[in-house]
């Protein structure tokens, strides 16, 4: 299905020194508020609109391996029309970083053994999130490095684990005040504060402690980049007016009214989200809960909700 393109993903590829480079839209959120379902469903969210799409996975395992049924791994794998699937680890961006500045392949992989990149990430922890940001930004910094496609969507660390990403260039352009490490880490910022390349999606729940969270870590991206994430209410019940018609007799009468219970607690918690979030973010976009267990069935249906996602708290 091609669905209309919305106001939230209609930019054309943006550019940079006079070429085209990919958008990289980050995914994140307190974990459990369905992070990872979310960044699929703007992946195929982009797809739709005929964008080709590469969707990633930070970290040692793959959530979308058994989710999807694929054989995720460090090299992309087609997953619908216009989307790969590829998980980037930590070892593997930071072999790829020093590898190219050896310049020998063959010479870089005896030296840098797993005891040897467990002993630099340890040595210096900030390198660790330059090598992931080194490699997603590659594109945008070095003509020899090409990734032909118009999107990335980073299935990114949750919370301050994506904070700590975030912030590791700048820290390390201020600690390293010259040579190549300042210049690309300098380079790492401008392009993380870049509106027409960058977009922050911040996942999170009508709930108080994801709600808070979400309010804070909202105000931290803005003032690290410039940026004010997108905020999305996610699993929201909508429950149909006539629920309260239902004779009290009714054998379904006490989980109706649990559902009740839920939503109303739900209304009250978006309240407070706008109340708390009104200056440290953009508008809250709601999605609501998917009911269903079938993994197609779920990123299809946020997909959806994100392509008509117009109703905002106000």
């Amino acid at each position: 299905m091609q669905a209309n393109k919305t106001t939230d993903q209609r930019a054309q590829r943006p550019s940079l020194h006079g070429r085209a480079v990919h958008r990289i839209v980050f995914v994140t959120g307190k974990g459990g508020v369905g992070k990872s379902a979310v960044a699929a469903a703007t992946a195929l969210q982009y797809a739709r609109a005929g964008h080709s799409v590469l969707l990633v996975e930070l970290g040692s395992r793959s959530f979308y391996g058994p989710l999807l049924g694929l054989p995720v791994d460090d090299v992309p794998v087609p997953w619908l029309e216009n989307i790969g699937v590829v998980r980037w680890d930590v070892e593997g961006a930071l072999r790829e970083y020093i590898t190219h500045y050896l310049m020998f392949k063959a010479a870089a992989d005896k030296i840098l053994g797993n005891t040897v990149m467990k002993a630099l990430v340890a040595a210096a922890p900030s390198l660790a999130e330059l090598a992931m940001l080194g490699k997603l930004t590659a594109p945008m910094r070095h003509t020899w490095y090409k990734r032909d496609v118009d999107v990335v969507v980073i299935d990114a660390y949750a919370t301050g684990q994506f904070m700590a990403l975030l912030r590791a260039p700048r820290g390390l352009a201020q600690t390293a005040s010259s040579g190549p490490m300042h210049t690309h880490s300098t380079e790492i910022v401008r392009l993380l504060g870049n509106p027409d390349i960058c977009e922050y999606r911040l996942v999170t729940l009508a709930e108080e402690m994801p709600i808070s969270e979400a309010c804070e870590m909202a105000g931290e991206i803005r003032a690290e980049t410039g940026i004010a994430p997108k905020v999305y209410c996610n699993r929201l019940l909508d429950l149909p007016a006539d629920m309260a018609d239902l004779p009290a007799s009714a054998a379904a009468a006490p989980f109706i009214a649990h559902m009740q219970r839920i939503a109303k607690r739900q209304r009250t918690s978006l309240a407070a989200l706008k109340r708390l979030g009104s200056d440290r973010g953009g508008p809250v976009r709601c999605l609501p809960l998917i009911p269903t267990v079938d993994a197609d069935e779920l990123l299809k249906g946020l997909a959806d909700a994100l392509d008509s996602v117009s109703r905002v708290v106000t």
